[in-house]
């Protein structure tokens, strides 16, 4: 079953467990396709688009500096599917999960979270050098973003996946990358400000899956780190072999991480 609205992109099959899929940043919900092939039909799967992305309207301004719509967007999402799920994000899907966990009114289930990039945890943890890689690479972002480069968000893409990435993706890819930059910048306007201390993460009371990519950016396996020593029942996977875009170019491994962690919770 396919269904969109003026609300929000959706889209789900099977049935089973209920587990909510959150696209990172110039994604939909097409982007945990191959994840989805290897997962089977033993799930109840919702995908969907955040906001700006897909057919899900942007209700920020430029600027924006809080994650509360995004917030809001996945409370819907969770009201629609109509109990509560383990919400798997990636990136800033993972992001939009972990502050929905600590501020969202319709709580999740578990949380599973690939190479999330709540960077401000970072600065929270006093940890400067890594955080310094990110302004690093966002100064000349909004910088030729601001000028008009069209091709601006090659900084963000090959941060995360490495000198060459951005030209390497196909083309379609690549011109949904270009035309979707304006919405990434206020991802980043919307996600930098979350700082979240070590108390704060403490009170994350749900199963947590947090994973990595072996060959991610150091400051992306440093979160990481963060995330599994600050959630009281966090589990750390390290995916060997992998970078940042794991659900397409390690969707196998993926699957078998969300099958793990789903399966090992308790029924009520």
């Amino acid at each position: 079953m396919t269904e969109q609205t003026i609300a929000f992109d959706y889209a789900e099959k099977g049935s089973g467990p209920a587990i909510l899929f959150l696209p990172g940043s110039f994604g939909t919900g097409t982007g945990w396709k191959a994840v989805l092939g290897h997962l089977g039909d033993h799930y109840r799967t919702v995908t969907t688009s955040l906001l700006g992305y897909g057919s899900t309207p942007d209700t920020r301004p430029d600027g924006n500096a809080t994650m509360a719509q995004q917030v809001d967007l996945v409370d819907r999402i969770i009201h629609r599917i109509g109990t509560s799920p383990h919400v798997v994000g990636h990136s800033y899907g993972g992001l939009s999960a972990l502050v929905h966990a600590l501020t969202g009114r319709r709580k999740p289930q578990s949380l599973l979270l690939v190479e999330a990039n709540p960077l401000g945890l970072l600065r929270a943890a006093g940890d400067l050098e890594h955080y310094a890689m990110f302004e690093s690479m966002t100064r000349p972002y909004f910088s030729d973003f601001a000028r008009g480069d069209a091709e601006a968000a090659r900084h963000v893409i090959d941060f995360y996946g490495g000198l060459g990435t951005f030209d390497s993706m196909p083309p379609k890819v690549r011109s949904y990358v270009v035309s979707t930059t304006a919405v990434n910048v206020r991802d980043w306007s919307s996600g930098t400000p979350f700082e979240p201390g070590k108390e704060t993460l403490r009170s994350i009371a749900i199963p947590t899956t947090v994973v990595r990519g072996a060959n991610g950016h150091p400051a992306m396996r440093r979160i990481a780190e963060l995330l599994y020593d600050s959630i009281p029942w966090a589990h750390l996977v390290t995916i060997e072999g992998g970078s940042h875009f794991l659900p397409s170019s390690h969707a196998a491994e993926i699957a078998a991480v969300i099958r793990q962690h789903v399966d090992g919770m308790p029924t009520t």
